[in-house]
């Protein structure tokens, strides 16, 4: 999922610019598919629970990995070599039916993906999902009906609280998020086989028709032939983000060759270390908000009330804590993107050079979550201040820098109100009375949530920005009014509650979930007292978070170095990789063997034991630590 973000960030939309419809287009493609595989992240946790067993969002780091991942673990950005891999781990392991010149591509692309995964063939997803629906059916090596638990559906993820809908079939598929319920062991077991059956038909499905949804590898197969198209007539396609983008420290001395393993590690980090210091504390600023996201979804899976308060009057449709859970992963997804958006325009070295940074998507030293609820939300609210902190003294402290950004102080003002309620969770005191909106605030607040603050088309967020007598006002019109200018305290005459409910017109939100029934109900109840405002009267309801500001284009001087341009032409065929060959077995034409070691390499060309015939001038053992400083790109 993330390596899928990484490259949809790194594509390069920018408006006024030629080809960026079609560049628009490659990066909603990648976007939806890292949503959906969002949707089999969920699905598998509500699994994990269904058996027993623990969540689970970590990376693995185990003996395994290697027979199980499909292809080495790479944040890099969109290029033909990073689709092949894709392409073909997504795709079925039998062909469909297909053209001849379909078939010649894609087993190139086959070959490409292989050289692109340091040799290694890469696997099909396919038969991991094949496996797992065996073990939830009822077949010899599957799950006794024991190791169903029919008492975890309280804590599972559901789809009318974190599904989404393409807003075409060519677009995508809704996300698959499955929960699973009842009392019957059969069916909950079909309807589990049923999910995972489901997952996999969305990576690996094949619709022969010229009509119909489309699977990640048929969409990743367009945006092959897209990209490639765009490729040979030039276009940018993305910016020049660096390979595996980190935050690591440098070592106060490179590791000695004798220890190869920390040498091939340090190349590995150095490459991709961002040394940029605005550019650094941005992508620290990114690692935060991750650690936020991961946190607060695990804690929301670990809790089995109600989302919504029922009890009647002003606080009816108001959030419980395991709905502020929610509501608080989906403002850490929207704030990734920006940030992320900010850090591939940004320089990744100091001094500034070609290569720019990128999302690190850094784990925390943990995941785990305390055992007492009070202490989860002491975790939540330390990741929340370490965030304030680091946007006031490392991004905010210099004027000079340009970083008196609206998005900062909107993230500012958001976490401000959230460390109120966290405070009062993390004391066991339960959500402070007054620190949700209520009132003309909490009306136009849910329909903010509704589409989880991301800026929406068509109508756009009509109602962000805008005080009470504004929002009765606004195209569409919410409320219907009466001829002496009144408002028309009907609510099932409101155009607003129509669309809500789906009595009229399409359904709104469109393509997200349903407004929950006592959140319309508060709604219902506002509109038949006759629109209230807020005391004191006049203020903005809701503010529609702002996006960072974009960074001043500045072209590099050169462009930056690549390994098959650059890199290649400074080793022979005899004597230098014909020794390699023999001696080490690592090829010196070969990008993923030579980017693994690029520390030993350049340690053994800057003491002359490498080539065997003559030492390297000293310009071209600089043209090799350019290409290194530069991010080591393909």
């Amino acid at each position: 999922m993330v390596q899928y973000l990484c490259a949809a960030y790194s594509v390069r939309v920018v408006d006024g610019e030629p080809n960026r419809q079609e560049l628009e287009t490659v990066q909603d493609l990648l976007t939806q598919i890292a949503r959906e595989e969002m949707g089999h992240l969920a699905t598998v946790q509500n699994l994990l629970h269904l058996v027993g067993g623990p969540l689970n969002l970590n990376r693995e780091h185990s003996p395994y990995a290697g027979t199980i991942y499909p292809f080495h673990f790479t944040l890099e950005p969109l290029t033909l070599d990073s689709l092949a891999k894709y392409v073909t781990a997504e795709s079925p392991a039998v062909l469909p039916d297909l053209s001849d010149g379909q078939r010649a591509q894609l087993q190139q692309i086959r070959l490409d993906a292989a050289r692109a995964n340091g040799g290694q063939e890469v696997r099909h997803v396919g038969p991991i999902f094949e496996r797992l629906e065996r073990l939830f059916s009822d077949d010899v090596d599957g799950l006794d009906d024991g190791d169903i638990r029919l008492d975890t559906v309280a804590r599972q993820a559901r789809f009318e609280d974190w599904g989404l809908e393409p807003r075409s079939a060519d677009a995508g598929e809704p996300l698959i998020v499955e929960s699973f319920a009842g009392g019957d062991v059969d069916l909950v077991r079909a309807a589990a086989a049923a999910a995972v059956h489901a997952i996999g038909a969305q990576g690996e499905g094949f619709d022969p028709g010229p009509a119909g949804s489309e699977s990640h590898f048929e969409r990743f197969f367009d945006v092959y032939r897209r990209v490639s198209a765009l490729t040979s007539a030039g276009v940018t396609v993305t910016w020049p983000v660096a390979v595996d983008p980190n935050t690591t420290s440098a070592p106060p001395e490179l590791p000695g060759g004798v220890n190869e393993v920390e040498a091939a590690l340090e190349a590995h980090a150095g490459g991709g270390r961002i040394t940029d210091p605005r550019a650094r504390a941005w992508a620290q600023l990114f690692n935060l908000r991750y650690r936020m996201l991961l946190g607060q979804f695990s804690h929301f899976l670990r809790l089995d009330h109600a989302l919504y308060s029922a009890a009647p009057g002003a606080q009816r449709g108001d959030r419980t804590d395991r709905g502020l859970l929610l509501v608080g992963t989906f403002d850490e997804m929207r704030h990734l993107k920006k940030i992320a958006g900010k850090l591939v325009q940004l320089p990744k070295d100091d001094p500034p050079g070609p290569v720019h940074a990128g999302p690190p998507f850094e784990l925390p030293y943990t995941l785990n979550l305390p055992d007492s609820e009070p202490q989860r939300w002491r975790m939540h609210l330390d990741a929340s201040r370490a965030a304030v902190r680091l946007v006031r003294e490392r991004l905010q402290a210099d004027d000079a820098v340009n970083d008196c950004d609206g998005f900062l102080d909107d993230l500012l003002d958001r976490d401000a109100q959230a460390q109120v309620v966290m405070q009062s969770l993390a004391q066991g005191h339960g959500i402070p009375p007054g620190s949700l909106p209520t009132g003309f605030r909490k009306v136009v607040g849910i329909l903010e949530e509704a589409v989880r603050g991301f800026t929406i088309g068509a109508h756009t967020n009509f109602w962000a920005g805008k005080t009470r007598d504004q929002f009765l006002d606004a195209t569409p019109r919410p409320v219907r009014r009466n001829p002496d200018g009144t408002v028309d305290a009907d609510p099932d005459a409101a155009p607003l509650v129509q669309r809500l409910e789906g009595t009229a017109g399409n359904r709104m939100p469109r393509f997200r979930p349903p407004v929950p029934s006592d959140r319309i109900g508060f709604i219902r109840e506002w509109i038949a007292d006759g629109c209230p405002d807020d005391s004191p009267a006049g203020q903005v309801g809701v503010e529609h978070e702002r996006d960072p500001a974009p960074e001043a284009a500045v072209p590099p001087d050169t462009p930056p170095l690549s390994f098959a341009a650059d890199i290649t032409v400074l080793f022979r065929d005899s004597p230098d990789r014909a020794a390699m060959l023999a001696i080490a077995q690592f090829d010196l034409h070969r990008y993923e063997d030579v980017r693994d070691r690029t520390a030993a390499i350049l340690a053994r060309l800057e003491d002359g034991s490498m080539p065997c015939d003559a030492r390297w001038p000293p310009e071209r053992i600089a043209t090799f630590r350019q290409w290194i400083d530069g991010g080591r790109r393909p």
